[in-house]
């Protein structure tokens, strides 16, 4: 325990310190964090192997992914300002209506040709790697450097779209996993069980029990009875307890956290965006990155060889062509929303994460087949590297691209 303490809060210090460096040169923590781990794992110098935490490593990996979700998704919830829903629901409902099931046809086609593998698993690879991650995203579209080279109205909505694509991803996630697992009844119970009380049960319960901690929370504001430093202690545990009701009550708790802190941050004053982006900053550095380590420790990297040489590039084109063609399929829609280089932007930055890996855990458990985990991680890895990489490059490019624009409408 001692040693795990002392790599993993070092690492963070270390993460932390030179954060604005790494951000410059196109290093981001979640990139940082995973070669991190898989330095100090088994692959090599072996310091840390995951079977030593004394957890069984699935139930460890998707355990550490919920609880970084909801912290995760509550940040990124507060960020929105007040009206935002109202004023975007064009943006959303085209993104997620359409787009997520475009995504996952797109996924499903690519990585069933590529891989060759039946059409159940291709289509559950394919639903897990759908939702953009809104853990991995925060980074990039929070901070200074975000607000001067990236437009607000491209920050907030893919905010809010791997926000709540997220949370809706389950209902892909459990398509499949019921198809292989109990195919008589599966339509049956992924209509009553899943979208009927899971999702929609979550829905509800999360803009319930949002109204009402945020009228908790400005009545305890108006009376002074909470002090402006118990923001963040109450924004953490905010997340945690929602996801923990959540699943008690048998919904889908990560929708209900983002459902719940959306509604949260309606009713709260608005509160200023700097002030979020160090909500974030905390959430980054304190469950993101340790997330990440964990993922790199738990590579199954020679698993990887047995999926074949040809896996590395469909999982590839599955991730990058998915948002890609949807995108810009998608963009007669919204054409007066985005211009161009934002929607290459935004068809580029699709990130694959913490998500990924907590459904992968998840579907895992449910079919015990253990591919699932070894093509979500590599597509994982795979995003963290292409994504990581060319964030700083392809946000600068936004920002050179703005102002000619402008210039040349006026």
């Amino acid at each position: 325990m001692n040693l795990v303490l002392a790599l993993f809060a070092g690492a963070i210090v270390v993460l932390s310190v030179f954060s604005t460096l790494f951000q410059r040169i196109s290093l981001p923590g979640p990139l940082l964090a995973l070669a991190f781990g898989v330095l100090i794992g088994p692959y090599a110098v072996d310091l840390i192997r995951i079977d030593d935490f004394g957890v069984p490593s699935g139930t460890l990996l998707e355990q550490a992914a919920r609880a970084t979700l909801a912290v995760g998704l509550t940040g990124v919830a507060l960020r929105l300002p007040h009206g935002y829903w109202r004023r975007n629901i064009r943006w959303i409902a085209v993104i997620i209506g359409l787009g997520m099931i475009a995504m996952l046809a797109v996924a499903t086609g690519i990585l069933s040709v590529g891989l060759g593998t039946p059409f159940l698993m291709a289509l559950l690879i394919a639903a897990i790697i759908t939702p953009t991650d809104p853990v991995v995203t925060t980074p990039v579209v929070t901070g200074s450097m975000a607000e001067e080279k990236i437009p607000e109205r491209v920050r907030y909505n893919l905010s809010a779209e791997s926000g709540i694509n997220d949370g809706l991803g389950y209902l892909f996630v459990m398509l499949p996993v019921l198809l292989m697992t109990s195919p008589s009844t599966a339509w049956q119970e992924l209509l009553t069980k899943v979208l009927l009380w899971e999702i929609l049960g979550a829905a509800a319960f999360g803009a319930v029990i949002g109204y009402l901690l945020g009228k908790l929370f400005v009545l305890a504001k108006d009376k002074n009875l909470m002090e402006e430093s118990s923001y963040l202690g109450f924004v953490v545990p905010f997340g945690l307890f929602v996801l923990g009701a959540g699943k008690l009550l048998g919904t889908d708790a990560v929708l209900a956290v983002f459902i719940a802190a959306a509604v949260f941050g309606q009713v709260i004053p608005q509160r200023d965006e700097s002030q979020e982006d160090k909500v974030d900053d905390a959430v980054n550095r304190f469950f993101l990155l340790p997330v990440f380590m964990l993922v790199g420790i738990a590579l199954p990297i020679s698993e990887w060889g047995q999926l074949g040489w040809a896996a590395p590039a469909v999982i590839i084109a599955a991730v990058l062509g998915r948002r890609l063609i949807t995108v810009w399929a998608l963009r007669p829609l919204f054409r007066n929303i985005h211009d161009r280089p934002e929607t290459f932007f935004l068809s580029w930055f699709a990130p694959v994460g913490v998500s990924a890996l907590f459904y992968a855990t998840l579907a895992e458990r449910h079919t015990g087949n253990p591919d699932i985990f070894a093509y979500a991680t590599l597509a994982i890895t795979a995003s963290v590297l292409i994504h990581g990489l060319s964030s700083a490059p392809l946000s600068a490019w936004l920002k050179h691209r703005q102002p000619a624009q402008e210039q040349g409408s006026s």
